[in-house]
């Protein structure tokens, strides 16, 4: 897996952490480090676009308290009409409890031309690995109070500029429209 995405993400045991707590693979998504885009370049890049008609911003947390307001929103969005029985299709397929029961996320890579890679036989992520609870919140237990606290001191650096933003990205919820 790593040698297909370039040695990424770096083989670390989960046991490794720095004086402060981190491991470094969550260290490096901190400000002025080398993952620092992925999370905060991504969630400012497409803040200002929320609510313009062709974007549509969801949250997990959202998501998860709501999956068919979610699923009728995300239809909505496509101009997709579904019946009630749809709906409730959709959202059953979309649940935890459908996805941890259906174990069917063989990910594999279709565009890799190694030939020592068979579709039919290598999958990035085997069945019954992908899913997990599906909480929301529950993955700060697995963090000391110093690492999130630090986190926390990310967040207001990256997106405190805009308590709106800020907001959103820690709770998810509604968000004011656009000031003009």
């Amino acid at each position: 897996f790593r040698n297909l995405w370039g040695g990424f993400p770096p083989d670390v045991p989960p046991d490794v952490r720095d004086a402060d707590g981190f491991h470094p693979a969550m260290k490096d998504m901190l400000p002025g480090n080398p993952l620092e885009g992925i999370y905060w370049g991504y969630v400012n890049s497409w803040w200002p676009y929320r609510n313009d008609p062709n974007v549509i911003l969801l949250h997990y947390s959202d998501v998860r308290k709501d999956l068919k307001g979610s699923v009728a929103k995300i239809a909505k969005f496509l101009d997709v009409k579904l019946s009630s029985s749809e709906l409730n299709t959709v959202v059953n397929r979309c649940s935890m409890e459908h996805m941890k029961k259906a174990n069917k996320f063989h990910y594999y890579m279709p565009l890799n031309t190694d030939s020592t890679w068979n579709n039919n036989e290598h999958f990035i992520v085997k069945s019954g690995k992908m899913v997990n609870k599906g909480h929301v919140g529950k993955g700060k237990d697995k963090f000391s109070p110093e690492v999130v606290a630090k986190f926390r001191e990310a967040e207001e650096k990256m997106l405190g500029h805009d308590p709106a933003l800020l907001k959103w990205a820690r709770e998810g919820g509604g968000f004011p429209p656009v000031e003009s």
